[in-house]
This record gives structure tokens, C-alpha cells and sequence, in this order.
């Protein structure tokens, strides 16, 4: 499972980027990747404790599978983090973008930073914002893959390594910020720079 979904997954993300590029103006495109980089950091934020539920269960009730297919965990899950990002996220995106320090492990201000740097035509800056949605992006939908395999009953580790093909020690699995780290990484020898914009 591991390498065909994430190879479908990169090449989703490196086509969202595209597609971006063609809808935004040169200047506002690095804001545009950036501010939906928040976006679904602060969905998965707000989702930790449901994206937990699944392993805690198979702690104390190994009863508690409730769906029959990967497919079908797996959509609840996006469900839930699209219905996440319209009732409580849409309104205040922006306001986060602009006032948030960090989110995750991830230096926020440091982002304003290159993405200021960015619509002024650096390339380089350009390139470090697509990397890092990517990075970050693939890293949370791996999550949300990972969180469906835990409701089909499979255990942290073996969910990891199923769907990355890799065995990685040091994965602290109750840690939004190390498990968010460790799914970006694994999804990193798939990517490669897009052409420059400027």
C-alpha cells in the first residue's frame, strides 16, 4: 500500500502547486501556498485527539473497529477534516496567518518571512514555500491515512510503515508535531523542485 499511496499523494500536492500557479498572479501565489499550508495545519491541530482515538482504543478494547475497509476510514476521517476547516477555520485562516509564532514545530514568522521575500521575484524563497507545503501537506494526509489504518485495527508502528514502506526509529506516535515531521520526511525522495516562477 505504502509506495502507491504515497506516489498518488506526491503527485496530488506537486499538481495542486501547478494548478495554483496558473490561478494566482506571480506575487500572490506564494501568500496563496502558504495561507492553505495553515489551513490544513490547523485542520489536523484541531483533529489530534480524534486522529488518536483509534490507537488509544486498541489499547483498552480491541473490539472497537466500526468501519470494514481502509476506503471507508479513510474517507470519515477527510470528512471530518473538511467539515473542521468550514464550521471553525474558514473565518479566522487569515487572522492566524498573520498573528501565529509557530504552529507544529514549524517557525510561522519565518514563513511570513519567505513569503515576503517571495512576491518580491526570489525564486529561491519561492521553491522553500513549495517545499514546505509539500513537506507539511503530505505529512498530514499520510496522518489522516494512518489514523484510518488505527480504526481497521492496525497498530501505530505497522500503520507508519505500510504506508511510507519505511521502519524509522524515534516517532513519538502521540506527538502532532513528531509524527507530522517523520510522514514529511518519508514523502520527501518523491519531490523535486518545480521551475522557477520569476
Amino acid at each position: 500500500m505504502g509506495q502507491r499511496f504515497i506516489e498518488i499523494l506526491s503527485q496530488k500536492k506537486v499538481n495542486q502547486l501547478f494548478l495554483w500557479r496558473k490561478r494566482y498572479s506571480k506575487p500572490e501565489y506564494p501568500y496563496k501556498v502558504a495561507l492553505n499550508l495553515l489551513y490544513e495545519m490547523l485542520v489536523c491541530e484541531r483533529m489530534w485527539t480524534e486522529i488518536q482515538r483509534p490507537f488509544n482504543h486498541l489499547l483498552f478494547n480491541s473490539d472497537s473497529v466500526k468501519f470494514k475497509n481502509f476506503q471507508e476510514a479513510h474517507k470519515y476521517i477527510i470528512d471530518l477534516s473538511n467539515e473542521i476547516a468550514r464550521k471553525e477555520l474558514v473565518q479566522i485562516v487569515e487572522s492566524e496567518y498573520h498573528e501565529l509564532d509557530s504552529i507544529a514545530g514549524l517557525n510561522w514568522r519565518t514563513i511570513r518571512e519567505h513569503v515576503s521575500k517571495a512576491q518580491k521575484g526570489d525564486n529561491e524563497e519561492v521553491q522553500e514555500i513549495e517545499l514546505t507545503y509539500y513537506f507539511y501537506t503530505c505529512g498530514i494526509e499520510l496522518i489522516y491515512a494512518w489514523a484510518a489504518l488505527g480504526y481497521l485495527g492496525i497498530n501505530q508502528e505497522i500503520a507508519f510503515s505500510s504506508l511510507t514502506g519505511m521502519i524509522i526509529g524515534g516517532v513519538d506516535y502521540s506527538s502532532y508535531p513528531s509524527l507530522l515531521h517523520h510522514f514529511g520526511l518519508s514523502s520527501t525522495w518523491l519531490y523535486n523542485p518545480l521551475p522557477k516562477l520569476f
